[in-house]
């Protein structure tokens, strides 16, 4: 009977992947503080960390950060409590805009459990950075005009044309040259 015992537990451990001496030993910390004895199912489940001792916050808490980020704090710099968190906000929180806030809610419930679930195994991605600013670079055709000169334009439709767009824009910059006050004429 005992190993029968011994069989299940081992089994309810490796189905919610528990795998490291230290789950199972905050299982058996958590264990001792009950009044009674869990059944394997449960003590599987006492291995593993709960969100709270992550430092992740409650739903309704990762809810409503989610909600300031995307209206209060609004193209601000933003500091999110949990990795998590900030992750379910880049995957649906442009949402919040689009939806019903019932259905809103319906969804990031869900992308908030998978991140959670991802969080308590251990397996969240790093926070990627954005791209970097970079200084535009002169355009190439200013570098072929400064080596070659200005293309030479036939006398087909196509060179007529851009002679005249040409003569245009010379105009429209003399005109907002000459205006006071920066004023387009």
């Amino acid at each position: 009977m005992q190993q029968w015992a011994i069989r299940e537990y081992a089994k309810q451990m490796v189905d919610e992947g528990i795998s490291s001496s230290r789950q199972i030993q905050v299982g058996i910390e958590k264990a001792c503080k009950q009044q009674y004895r869990p059944r394997p199912t449960e003590f599987a489940k006492l291995c593993k960390p709960t969100p709270e001792e992550l430092g992740i916050p409650s739903l309704r808490e990762a809810y409503d950060e989610v909600i300031a980020r995307r209206g209060r704090f609004k193209g601000k710099d933003f500091e999110f409590s949990h990795r998590a968190v900030e992750l379910v906000d880049e995957r649906v929180g442009h949402r919040v805009y689009q939806m019903r806030d019932a259905d809103f809610m319906e969804l990031f419930k869900g992308e908030y459990e998978y991140w959670v679930g991802r969080a308590m195994t251990g397996d969240l991605p790093e926070a990627k950075k954005a791209l970097e600013y970079s200084t535009p670079k002169k355009p190439v055709i200013d570098s072929y005009v400064a080596k070659h000169g200005k293309p030479m334009l036939g006398d087909d439709l196509v060179s007529q044309k851009i002679k005249e767009l040409g003569m245009l824009v010379s105009r429209k910059r003399q005109a907002h040259i000459s205006t006071p006050d920066d004023k387009v004429a």
